[in-house]
């Protein structure tokens, strides 16, 4: 059985490595990406299944990194994550194509459950 690969993006590093080591707890492949270039970079070097990302970032326009997945990668889900649950980028984003969100602080339950939603391995 092949293990669903994740790519999880946030410019925080230290929530990014929490992050990877408990999905990797579940049992799924992470990578791990700062922004939204190297994380096209990763997308273009492995097959990934599902993208997690930080709605705010920096260096990271998140509706034309939205735009840019979808339109190179369709079916690959999108979950977004945020600290700003209220923000109206969220709902811009979901508008956009983004699958899911989840607000931060994260529920480790809900987030293995929405990723499991889109695990076809599973």
């Amino acid at each position: 059985m092949e293990l669903m690969e994740i790519l999880i993006i946030d410019d925080d590093e230290e929530f990014l490595y929490l992050l990877k080591d408990l999905i990797r707890k579940y049992g799924f492949n992470v990578h791990t990406s700062t922004n939204g270039i190297k994380a096209l970079e990763v997308m273009m070097q492995n097959k990934i299944d599902l993208v997690i990302t930080d709605a705010i970032m920096p260096d990271t326009p998140i509706m034309s990194f939205i735009c840019t997945l979808k339109n190179s990668y369709p079916s690959t889900p999108l979950i977004l994550i945020s600290g700003l649950p209220d923000n109206p980028l969220i709902n811009n984003s979901l508008i956009l194509g983004a699958d899911e969100f989840i607000p931060k602080p994260i529920n480790t339950s809900s987030l293995v459950k929405t990723i499991n939603k889109y695990n076809r391995a599973a």
